[in-house]
């Protein structure tokens, strides 16, 4: 993990190529030291998909400024040198999973790639927990009603699943459609299937059997 100890430093370290996060903590802030210990551990559990580097919102009050840094912590997601997003506080399932989903989002591929190459990486993304959840935002930031009521349906049961913003990607987004034959967003998968949409979900969530054999946030 680098400390970028000046607006130079952080310029330079945020125009990298690839997707680079830069936590902006404090001394005083015993979350950001956590949140800085989980950042490192995810370095090595998803090794080369990310490059990590911490920056103190006072002692580097320039680069704080540029990207709006209102509360410590906060980690800010950059890819060649663009902003993406931002997770306020400390959030690690959502950091791994927005990682997680930026890395996919490359410039490879694109409208022209093969439908079959298409179809496995849904596939892989399907597959990325046993409960995977395509929805618009990520789950600490949702971007639309409906998003947000099943993030919170799945916090509220403690379900551990994996989330991707399919406004991150529009070939995910219009290909989940015809792989699935569903129009709309969020949609559910459990083990590799299609649950369904809020509705279907909800429905669902009523039967405590069911929601006892789905994976536990430990």
């Amino acid at each position: 993990m680098a400390k970028l100890r000046s607006e130079a430093e952080f310029d330079n370290f945020t125009n990298q190529s690839g997707l680079n996060l830069v936590l902006f903590g404090a001394n005083w802030s015993d979350a950001s030291s956590k949140l800085n210990d989980v950042l490192t551990d995810l370095t090595k559990d998803l090794a080369g998909q990310f490059k990590f580097s911490y920056c103190d919102a006072e002692d580097v009050s320039e680069a704080a400024l540029k990207v709006n840094i209102e509360a410590v912590p906060t980690v800010v997601f950059f890819k060649d040198g663009k902003s993406l997003n931002r997770i306020d506080g400390f959030h690690p399932t959502e950091i791994r999973n927005a990682i997680i989903t930026q890395s996919f989002s490359t410039e490879t591929g694109g409208a022209e790639a093969p439908v079959k190459d298409l179809n496995a990486r849904l596939r892989e993304l399907i597959n990325k927990e046993r409960v995977t959840l395509f929805m618009k935002g990520l789950p600490a930031q949702p971007r639309c009603g409906f998003s947000r009521k099943i993030v919170e349906l799945l916090n509220e049961n403690k379900i551990k699943f994996y989330a991707f913003d399919i406004l991150s990607d529009e070939e995910v987004r219009q290909g989940l459609k015809k792989y699935s034959d569903w129009p709309t967003y969020p949609q559910l998968y459990l083990d590799g299937e299609l649950l369904g949409g809020l509705d279907v979900v909800n429905e669902e969530f009523q039967n405590p059997e069911f929601v006892s054999k789905l994976p536990k946030i430990s």
